[in-house]
């Protein structure tokens, strides 16, 4: 089925990184790198099924042309550090066609990457010819800045916001959904950009193994990556077998358990009051799922302004004020050199001059000392005091959020179970009373119940299932109607397949 992958990685110039040859490789092409004075060619390069550059309207039409894209941009950082570009590898659906996953990739390319004002370079690339042949995939390089009518722009900071990548995670996630649906109908596989943890499952994630662990594995040579995945697909398989060994070994238990007969309305009975409980007990989980997500983590940035917050707003009044009384003045000014008593009275000429200094000193002094404030804190912060105090800030809270997705992850793993298990109590409840509305007027159950509900739920449905049975079909299809009639919006969500 379909998987889900996109990683992110910069391409740095202080690890002697080429955004040009990293262009030539991947899209098998010859490029000469000005800045390097090299050509690089990969033209003898196979397995590139696609590629192609997608900029926004008014970039310029030279930097629809590879060479020129990335020089350009390799021009526009001078610092021996810089980040000259980005690429984003993501896994592309076998299940779809070559086309269709192209067109899927320009997609991406357009709405994700483009919009925000980058020009793309990508190659879609066809699964390695020793590896898996599922692994289609696309490597899409971004500038790290923007692009204007004029050319490259600002740095594009986004990139540097963890949740900039969690969006842009969640875009690849809804716009290749939308693709496998509309290629391959509303049951298409569909993929998801949470961890295994997030979406509560229990089970382990493999690691990715690499190019040279890849090499000796397809070579039939053990690696330490390999074996760490083989030991997690060990313990996944035994995750994944373990309740139906669970369910086998209640089933063995119970062979020897006495059993007798009830009738049937307090077996029905006694299955209404199982399928109660259980919903209290899984609603009682949801309102506990939904306070733990309610609780916001703070940030450095929220810890900054917290701090920061009193000292900006004086910085900012006090700039104000300035700003006011040097245009008070400077009317007042210009409006006594027009009048003659002002003209004709030094003295009261030499007072307002004095009375408008004592003004702008008193303003400016305000704003100096606002000023100052406020880069006292500032420096605060960047020391070692104001890290030390940001950081017993945030230590709790990250530990207490982490403590907070674990249990929610934990109970919505239990909802989940939970679900199923309603809906097998829910579902055994609607067959007693078929049995009923067929004339059955006992059931067998076991006189003790103590391994478990599960068990006992087994053991009633296989013998009301093999009661209703044993009548017609039609008084079968006849009961089942008058039943779903009667209980069709008291349980909710039970259709008449239960």
């Amino acid at each position: 089925m379909a998987q889900y992958r996109l990683e992110i990685q910069p391409f740095k110039r202080s690890e002697g990184r080429s955004s040009v040859a990293a262009s030539a490789y991947r899209s098998a092409s010859v490029l000469r790198d000005e800045r390097l004075e090299m050509v690089f060619d990969y033209s003898a390069k196979g397995g590139v099924a696609f590629t192609g550059i997608m900029g926004p309207e008014d970039a310029p039409a030279a930097l629809l042309d590879r060479e020129r894209l990335w020089n350009a941009a390799e021009a526009a950082d001078k610092r021996s550090d810089s980040r000259t570009a980005r690429e984003i590898l993501i896994s592309l659906p076998h299940e779809l066609s070559d086309d269709q996953r192209h067109a899927l990739v320009r997609a991406f390319v357009a709405e994700s990457l483009v919009a925000k004002g980058m020009i793309a370079d990508y190659g879609v690339h066809y699964p390695d010819s020793h590896g898996d042949a599922r692994n289609h995939h696309a490597h899409i390089m971004v500038t790290t800045r923007r692009v204007g009518p004029e050319g490259f722009g600002f740095k594009a900071r986004d990139w540097d916001n963890p949740d900039a990548v969690r969006a842009l995670r969640l875009e690849w996630e809804l716009i290749q959904n939308q693709h496998l649906r509309q290629h391959l109908g509303p049951d298409a596989p569909q993929v998801s950009s949470r961890s295994l943890a997030d979406q509560g499952q229990g089970r382990e994630p493999s690691i990715h193994l690499g190019p040279a662990a890849s090499g000796m594995e397809r070579r039939g040579e053990a690696s330490d990556r390999g074996d760490i995945n083989r030991r997690i697909r060990e313990r996944n398989t035994q995750r994944r077998e373990a309740p139906a060994q669970v369910r086998a070994l209640e089933d063995r238990l119970a062979e020897g358990r006495s059993r007798q007969a009830y009738p049937i309305d307090a077996v029905i009975r006694e299955f209404e009051a199982i399928h109660q409980t259980m919903v209290r007990e899984r609603d009682g989980w949801a309102r506990d799922r939904a306070r733990l997500s309610a609780a916001e983590v703070p940030t450095g940035r929220s810890i900054a302004a917290e701090v920061l917050g009193s000292a900006v707003g004086r910085r900012a009044e006090a700039a104000r004020r300035l700003e006011r009384t040097e245009r008070r003045i400077e009317r007042g000014r210009a409006r006594r050199s027009t009048l003659l008593r002002w003209i004709r009275n030094p003295a009261r000429m030499i007072w307002a001059a004095h009375a408008e200094l004592n003004a702008l000193d008193r303003a400016r002094a305000e704003d100096r000392r606002a000023t100052l404030d406020l880069q006292v804190r500032r420096d605060w912060l960047r020391g070692d005091a104001g890290r030390a105090y940001v950081a017993s800030r945030l230590d709790p809270a990250r530990q207490a959020a982490e403590a907070a997705r674990r249990a929610a992850r934990t109970l919505e793993r239990k909802i989940k179970r939970a679900d199923k298990r309603i809906a097998n109590v829910a579902s055994t409840r609607v067959k007693l009373l078929v049995a009923r509305e067929l004339g059955e007027g006992a059931m067998t159950a076991p006189v003790r119940m103590d391994l478990g509900v599960d068990q006992a739920v087994r053991e009633v449905d296989r013998r009301v299932v093999d009661a209703v049975w044993a009548h017609a079909p039609a008084a079968q299809r006849a009961a089942l109607a008058k039943v779903m009639a009667l209980v069709q919006g008291r349980m909710p969500g039970l259709g008449p397949d239960r």
